[in-house]
C-alpha cells in the first residue's frame, strides 16, 4: 500500500472568492474532496467515491492571494473504506502569517465499474 498522508499547495485566486472577498466555503469542500479523493485512489489503487463527510469547521477565512495548504491522513483503514482526516491552513505570503481555517473528517469508499463496494487489500 501507499503512504497514508499527501499535502496539496496552490494559491488562493480571485475567481475562488465570494461576495466578501474571502474564499467560497463550498470551494474549501470541493478541495477537501479532491485531496480525499487523490490520497484514496492513491492509497487503495482503487476508484473511490465520498461517502460521508463530517464536522467541517470553518474556523477563519482565506484571503485571496493566500497560499493554501491542505494536509490530509488516513487515520482508519476499513474493509471497504477510508477515514480520512484533512487539515486546511492558509499563509499570507505578505505578513509571513499562518492560520488554520478549516478541519474536517471524511470517508471514501472504494466501488467497482458497477459502484459496488469493494474490498481494499490491505
Amino acid at each position: 500500500m501507499s503512504e497514508k498522508k499527501m499535502e496539496m499547495s496552490f494559491l488562493a485566486e480571485p475567481n475562488d472568492a465570494n461576495y466578501r472577498g474571502n474564499v467560497h466555503g463550498g470551494k474549501v469542500m470541493k478541495w477537501i474532496d479532491e485531496i480525499g479523493y487523490a490520497l484514496s485512489v492513491k492509497y487503495t489503487k482503487k476508484y473511490c467515491v465520498t461517502k460521508f463527510v463530517d464536522d467541517i469547521e470553518f474556523l477563519k477565512p482565506i484571503n485571496i492571494g493566500d497560499l493554501v495548504k491542505l494536509d490530509a491522513e488516513i487515520i482508519k483503514v476499513g474493509v471497504s473504506s477510508l477515514r480520512i482526516k484533512i487539515i486546511v491552513n492558509s499563509e499570507n505570503l505578505i505578513e509571513n502569517s499562518l492560520k488554520k481555517n478549516c478541519e474536517c473528517f471524511i470517508v471514501f469508499v472504494a466501488i467497482d465499474e458497477h459502484g459496488n463496494k469493494i474490498k481494499i487489500n490491505n
